[in-house]
């Protein structure tokens, strides 16, 4: 596939905060009167945009109004995710360092803000091994667009998407460009050729993908 450059989503793929989201969702939806989200529900919603999001957390609300609650639970997550950090998956760090050796790396999320990826980089120290990130939701684009986007800003003609939902994979199907599913995150296990169990799997499988 001869391609250099490899694109990864953010949650269940490289670090796991389904503890800090719980704890955020629901301080948010007790201030505002709705009843608790259940820690089953808010797996659900990762990998999810915010309009996707607000439709699962707050079904029976008008959308204006659960996107304002939607904005109020990023900025609580934000703040929860500095103070106490997300659990980063183990041997990460090391799984980067022998991928920068070929690839350029980036991160493409659904987040709406483009904070949340920041305090990622910077709780975990991984800053270094990113070229760069987007969070879509912020920029009102769809996470196909995002691949996109960092392809096209970048001039990566080849690349190869790394998530673990079945959005994940339609967005990299959508910009045309090969996956690998995280199976250890927050997707079933998807009928896709290519697949992680461990994040230590990932330079084998993409170096026989690029022979």
């Amino acid at each position: 596939m001869n391609f250099n450059a490899i694109l990864f989503d953010l949650d269940g793929t490289l670090w796991e905060v389904t503890n800090e989201t719980y704890k955020s969702v629901n301080e948010v939806a007790k201030r505002n009167g709705q009843k608790e989200i259940s820690i089953n529900t808010i797996r659900s919603v990762f990998g999810l945009n915010r309009v996707e999001a607000a439709k699962v957390y707050f079904p029976f609300m008008e959308l204006e109004k659960s996107l304002v609650l939607m904005e109020e639970i990023s900025k609580e997550n934000i703040r929860n995710i500095k103070e106490h950090g997300g659990k980063i998956y183990q041997n990460l760090e090391e799984v980067l360092k022998q991928l920068i050796t070929k690839y350029q790396l980036f991160i493409v999320s659904n987040t709406g803000h483009k904070e949340y990826i920041e305090v990622f980089l910077d709780t975990s120290g991984l800053a270094k091994y990113f070229v760069d990130y987007i969070a879509a939701s912020e920029l009102n684009i769809s996470k196909a667009d995002g691949i996109s986007k960092i392809m096209s800003d970048y001039n990566i003609e080849k690349a190869v998407y790394v998530g673990d939902t079945k959005k994940d994979m339609e967005a990299a199907q959508m910009a045309n460009i090969p996956f690998i599913q995280a199976r250890y995150g927050f997707g079933n296990n998807l009928e896709t050729e290519h697949y992680i169990n461990l994040i230590e799997e990932l330079p084998r499988v993409v170096e026989s993908m690029n022979n």
